[in-house]
């Protein structure tokens, strides 16, 4: 039976990125705030590391069904890692029939 996750496209994989980062980061924000020995730390640092395994897991699935040569600008390997941020952009369709990623840029 073929994978679902195939159906995934890369734009998919942006924003799926974009908001497992920024789910990171909030729960980030709460175990800052709560006292270390408290439940509510517990299960912040149990999210976080689920949050972490499932950015790794979908990195990689990422690498494995986009191949390298659709990712001119080599964006793959910032769409689950790190603090980097995409936002839209114009395109031709020329543009897109090259890069998977075309629609999309590296925020500075």
């Amino acid at each position: 039976m073929m994978d679902p996750l195939y159906r995934f496209l890369p734009w998919d994989h942006v924003v799926l990125g974009e908001k497992l980062r920024g789910c990171r980061g909030a729960v980030m924000g709460l175990l800052a705030a709560a006292p270390p020995d408290s439940e509510t730390s517990r299960i912040a640092r149990e999210t976080i590391a689920a949050v972490d395994r499932l950015r790794s897991e979908m990195d990689c699935h990422l690498h494995i069904t986009r191949p390298l040569r659709r990712d001119p600008r080599r964006l793959t390997r910032h769409i689950y890692a790190g603090a980097t941020h995409f936002s839209g952009c114009l395109t031709t369709e020329e543009e897109r029939a090259q890069d998977d990623f075309a629609g999309w840029e590296l925020e500075e």
